[in-house]
């Protein structure tokens, strides 16, 4: 009895043992599943939607500067190609490629010796021909002072008699090739395609441009003829060069229609700094058309291949379908798209920015 006794003690001890263990286990389940419930219910409470920020403009009804855009050539004002009258050997060059000249500066100039020995021969022969007039004249009864009395055609015969008008022919010319074996520069400009050397024969010498101003030749096609006029401003930008913008107005149109069918027209506009003869340019002609509702063309998007505006209402996006009328390079004129029931006024707040990802009625707030 003893033995069983001590045998119940021990099962009964064991068996405080489990319950002890199980009801320790139970309690640290609880504990860790409150935990996770109390930390969940936290992260849902700090959870806030977040706003898209954008920028706004008002809607307004302003003057649109309508665009054409062409691609033009840029020609000198004023071109020309030199070469030297005189025949002989270049003895000396005054200027080099790219150099600006003024107006009658030397730009090269020949060897002077033969010219000046022919010069001084037909002074020479000219000073015999006047004293054998001025004999020939007083047989006559006549001084070399009283010419202008003489008859016209008895004056003629004298002086052919006499070799008078040889003698001055060739003195004239004798005077023109001695002053053309210096090159001067008919206008001031810059000196381009230089080929004349020192020491070879005088030819084809180089080009003077004066580049303080420039015409732009180009075309529009005759469906846009009636959107150019002489007088009409233009802009012109170097493709090399977009930041670079000169103003200039249309000069002349060419009244006829080409094979192609385009017009020729030309502009002036002023030289500058990175603008040079012969350069590709874009050619932009304005034109102002009043009263025309005008965004900035960073508010317009494509959804669905149709144009959409965002308008900012009670802080959240509202998806409006537009149509767009015109363009230039910096905004669109629109209207609403009456077939998909979408309006717009006047002072309506247009989504310039942060809507490529715009959807509607979301949420959204103005950038500060």
């Amino acid at each position: 009895s003893n033995f069983i006794k001590m045998n119940y003690m021990n099962l009964k001890n064991l068996t405080l043992l489990f319950v002890t263990a199980f009801l320790g286990m139970s309690l640290t389940g609880c504990n860790a599943k409150k935990e996770n419930t109390t930390q969940e219910e936290m992260a849902r409470g700090s959870y806030s939607v977040e706003k898209n920020q954008v920028t706004v403009v008002p809607l307004e009804r302003k003057t649109f500067n309508k665009q054409l855009i062409c691609n033009g050539k840029l020609e000198a004002y004023s071109k020309v190609n030199l070469q030297f009258a005189a025949q002989g050997v270049v003895a000396g060059v005054n200027v080099t490629e790219g150099a600006y000249v003024k107006k009658g500066a030397v730009m090269a100039y020949l060897n002077k010796d033969q010219a000046q020995r022919q010069l001084e021969q037909a002074e020479l022969s000219f000073d015999k021909a006047e004293l054998n007039l001025a004999d020939r004249l007083l047989d006559y009864g006549y001084a070399l002072s009283d010419t202008a009395s003489i008859p016209a055609e008895q004056k003629r015969v004298i002086y052919i008699n006499t070799g008078f008008l040889d003698a001055k022919m060739a003195l004239e010319n004798a005077e023109y090739t001695y002053r053309n074996s210096e090159l001067k520069a008919p206008f001031a400009g810059k000196v381009a395609n230089l080929k004349g050397r020192e020491f070879e024969q005088a030819g084809q010498f180089c080009t003077l441009i004066d580049d303080s101003k420039y015409y732009v030749r180009f075309s529009v096609l005759e469906t846009e003829y009636s959107f150019v006029s002489v007088g009409q401003a233009i802009k012109v930008s170097p493709f090399a060069d977009a930041s670079v913008v000169v103003e200039g107005k249309v000069v002349s149109i060419n009244p006829t229609v080409d094979s192609r069918g385009q017009i020729a027209v030309t502009a002036v506009i002023q030289g500058g700094t990175g603008l040079i003869d012969g350069m590709n340019v874009r050619v932009m002609v304005e034109n102002s058309i009043p009263d025309q509702l005008v965004v900035p063309k960073s508010a317009v998007v494509i959804r669905d291949n149709l144009e959409v505006l965002f308008r900012y209402v009670d802080g959240r996006s509202l998806w409006t379908y537009v149509n767009v009328l015109m363009s230039n390079t910096e905004y669109h004129v629109i209207e609403a798209n009456s077939d998909r029931g979408a309006s717009i006024e006047v002072g309506d707040l247009i989504v310039t920015s942060g809507n490529l990802n715009l959807g509607d009625d979301t949420p959204i707030e103005i950038a500060e």
